[in-house]
């Protein structure tokens, strides 16, 4: 009889004489199959590579028997037997158990390797792509004019930094472009874009769109660390905007990507919502920080179900954001090779970060008497020399 319990499962794996980044290779390839039999990888851990110790250790689990069979016998998973063997001399698979984990507050440091942390984020956007593709108020684009809200926004400053005040003509690659709106309003203004997001229901929504809209716009999926493999060409400009790099774990990756996907003399955009404003306290009746604004490599934890668009709730409620000072931001540029032009700080957003904002022109903002108090958000325009 099948078992209908739950499965929590510890793999040790030794790998044969050459590159262990072969044998890490492998099991990325495998782990990447996990999802699809509603398996979870716990926990992934690294050792000596000695005969008593492993060259790594894995934790995962699975709701039951059935679903451990199905991952055993995928057939993606047989078709990699031969470099298994090839680079793996040994495993010991046996069950365990774990100590009932302490709840993790809402917005909670927690310490996750990034493949755990992107691939629930990445099950979190592909949920939101079909309710925000009901919720954004897409039928606007059937007007040939129409731009959003946030592109009106930015293309002032960027274009007053483009040499003929204005992106028509220009090469442009949107980084982390969801549904692709803001990525169809620049090539409205005239861009060649190509539109990059780790998310493939987001992509195919975006693909939709852009039919509809009678926009063409080249769409590629990759995570934004990737970005440079993953995309073709050198850029005259890099944007991105809005509600970005907090979903990423290393900003000097981040901005080596965008250092590389600039031609000498391109320009890098980014608005974003502002580290001062997301370590408040979203739920209090004054304003007052409750979450980190220095990070130190944890993720902060989230279980909602919501999505900020619309009232639909989404299947995979868990995600992962990093808190990023803007000095860890303005650094990680600096270091990558860009040169700061402009920086600035705005007092609205495009979204109600908290149930106390108002709203306003241009999106949410505080209450009058706290306007003044914390900014919104920030605006960096950097070049490649």
């Amino acid at each position: 009889m099948p078992i209908t319990s739950p499965l929590t499962l510890c793999c040790l794996l030794w790998a044969r004489p050459g590159p262990v980044a072969d044998l890490a290779a492998y099991e990325d390839a495998v782990i990447a199959l996990l999802a699809d039999h509603d398996g979870a990888l716990v926990q992934r851990a690294y050792g000596e590579g000695t005969a008593e110790h492993p060259d790594e250790v894995q934790i995962y689990s699975f709701p039951d028997q059935t679903a451990l069979d199905g991952f055993l016998a995928d057939p993606r998973r047989i078709a990699l037997t031969d470099e298994r063997d090839r680079v793996i001399a040994r495993t010991e698979l046996f069950p365990v158990s774990l100590p009932t984990p302490v709840p993790v507050p809402f917005g909670g440091d927690v310490a996750i390797d990034w493949e755990s942390a992107r691939s629930a984020n990445r099950d979190n956007w592909n949920d939101r792509a079909a309710l925000h593709e009901q919720a954004y108020g897409l039928e606007a684009f059937d007007d040939p004019e129409h731009l959003s809200d946030v592109v009106r926004e930015d293309l002032p400053v960027l274009t007053s930094f483009l040499t003929d005040g204005s992106i028509a003509g220009l090469g442009v690659c949107h980084l982390q472009c969801h549904l692709g709106t803001d990525t169809i309003s620049l090539a409205r203004a005239g861009a060649s874009v190509t539109g990059l997001d780790f998310s493939p229901a987001s992509l195919r929504s975006a693909a939709r769109l852009a039919a509809r809209a009678g926009a063409s716009v080249t769409w590629v999926e990759s995570d934004v660390l990737d970005a440079r493999d993953a995309v073709e060409g050198d850029f005259d400009v890099v944007y991105t905007s809005i509600g970005t790099i907090t979903w990423l774990n290393d900003l000097d990756r981040w901005a080596e990507q965008v250092h590389a996907l600039l031609k000498p003399g391109g320009t890098f955009f980014i608005r974003d919502g502002h580290p001062a404003l997301y370590a408040l306290d979203e739920d209090a009746s004054a304003l007052s920080t409750r979450y980190a604004y220095f990070g130190d490599g944890r993720a902060q934890q989230w279980d909602d179900d919501s999505t900020y668009a619309g009232d639909d709730t989404v299947g995979h409620a868990r995600t992962y954001e990093w808190p990023h000072p803007l000095s860890e931001i303005i650094g990680a540029l600096l270091r990558a090779g860009l040169r700061l032009l402009h920086f600035d700080e705005g007092q609205t957003l495009p979204w109600r970060f908290s149930p106390r904002m108002l709203e306003v022109d241009g999106g949410f903002a505080w209450p009058d008497a706290e306007r003044n108090l914390i900014p919104c958000t920030y605006t960096i325009v950097a070049r490649r020399d």
